[in-house]
């Protein structure tokens, strides 16, 4: 029996169509939270699973890992072989990817109504049904190193933004890249994989999220169904408990050259607190900052240094708030080819040493 935890839904009326204002959340026994969002103006729907779990969660020495098993899913399981699930995608003329984050991993499908249980039950078979051969896991870590080669090392930008995360982040895991240090992605094995699968791939720690042309009481009972026999994983602690930050002692300078680059860039990081770690008021006034500062055209920086003084191409700020530990604020110039890229010391608040210009 599953438990309530919102109402059911208002709803508008949008272009002759009945549409949810609201989304309807409930929790199966075995933990699971459900999100269901109403939206009738098409036959289709998105199904989207997050579990808990990101590259700021790998165990010490094993950076990538988290990656390296969102590629791994889609090897098939015993009652699904490999390519049988994005077969049967194409063959509805769907969509499927997936994504991981420091804090999460996500899957998601855009297919017609039809055709939702079906991906529903192959989810929910891969949450705990995954078979991994050592074949398909080497040459799955080989695509994983190529794909650091076109993201990191090809790219000066990414690399530089690889090395000024590790100098931000002396003891926090947020330092470490979200695909890996290469030595790391080296080693990952399949035991490695599979470790990871069995300890953080479970109904406890996953939020599953239904959009589309979908009625919630159908889905209460659909999810009840496909994920309810899955048991909960009693080890996986309520608590995402990761080594915290020092407060910050000193400056800290990255300056990366690259022949590949022909015109320099300025950036600079800031630790801050994310939305959850925040003190009341302070994300609100964080995102404030953010536009104010380097939200448009129309922002203090990009007046200051674009229009004003024609001393920079372009100039930004950015929040990175949906993090659940301390996270970071960024500024970034590029200046006319010409003008002098050293950030002016004026710049700089005396007795503020958190950042990483």
């Amino acid at each position: 029996m599953d438990s309530t935890t919102r109402t059911t839904p208002a709803v508008s009326v949008y272009a002759g169509t009945v549409r949810s204002d609201r989304a309807a959340c409930f929790t199966l026994q075995n933990d699971l939270q459900v999100v269901v969002i109403q939206d009738h103006r098409t036959p289709v729907v998105t199904q989207m699973i997050w579990y808990k779990v990101g590259s700021a969660d790998e165990p010490p020495g094993k950076s990538g890992l988290a990656h390296f098993l969102e590629h791994l899913m889609f090897k098939g399981t015993s009652k699904h072989p490999a390519d049988e699930f994005s077969k049967a995608v194409l063959r509805a003329s769907g969509y499927q990817n997936a994504f991981t984050g420091f804090d999460f991993t996500s899957y998601f499908h855009h297919v017609p109504r039809e055709h939702l249980g079906k991906m529903m039950e192959f989810e929910a078979d891969r949450m705990t049904g995954l078979v991994l051969k050592d074949e398909n896991v080497l040459s799955e870590r080989d695509v994983v190193l190529e794909e650091f080669n076109m993201r990191v090392a090809n790219h000066p930008g990414n690399r530089l933004a690889e090395q000024m995360m590790a100098a931000l982040y002396l003891n926090h895991p947020y330092g470490h890249p979200i695909i890996a240090w290469r030595q790391e992605i080296e080693k990952l094995t399949r035991e490695d994989a599979l470790a990871f699968y069995r300890r953080f791939y479970a109904p406890n720690n996953a939020i599953l999220i239904v959009a589309g042309d979908v009625a919630t009481k159908e889905m209460r009972s659909m999810v009840k169904e496909t994920f309810g026999g899955i048991p909960a994983q009693p080890s996986i602690p309520k608590e995402r408990l990761r080594p915290q930050e020092p407060p910050p002692a000193a400056q800290r300078r990255v300056t990366l050259a690259d022949a590949r680059v022909e015109q320099p860039a300025l950036r600079r990081y800031y630790l801050v607190p994310s939305t959850r770690s925040a003190a009341a008021g302070e994300g609100p006034a964080l995102e404030v900052l953010e536009q104010l500062m380097g939200g448009g055209i129309n922002s203090y920086l990009y007046l200051s240094l674009v229009v004003e003084k024609q001393l920079a191409v372009t100039a930004r700020a950015s929040y990175h708030s949906a993090a659940l530990d301390p996270s970071l604020f960024e500024i970034s110039v590029i200046p006319k080819p010409g003008a002098n890229p050293q950030p002016d010391r004026a710049l700089h608040r005396r007795g503020n040493r958190r950042y990483c210009p």
